[in-house]
């Protein structure tokens, strides 16, 4: 590789690298609060199957007896 070449390719990174953006950084507390809503979501719905389950073997007990 030629001098010039390698300054072509090092311009052309240069240029290139402005239209690729870098991910936002989230703060501490950003990603405490989705993690906080995320664990809220998985209890409601790990309540809402425990809760189906008690009432069919409660119906199904019912039934049988």
């Amino acid at each position: 590789m030629t001098k010039e070449g390698l300054g072509k390719i090092s311009e052309d990174i240069e240029n290139y690298s402005d239209e690729v953006k870098a991910p936002k950084n989230l703060c501490v507390h950003e990603l405490k609060r989705r993690l906080k809503n995320k664990q809220k979501k998985e209890n409601i719905n790990t309540a809402i199957i425990l809760f189906t389950m008690i009432f069919v073997i409660g119906f199904f007990v019912l039934l049988v007896y």
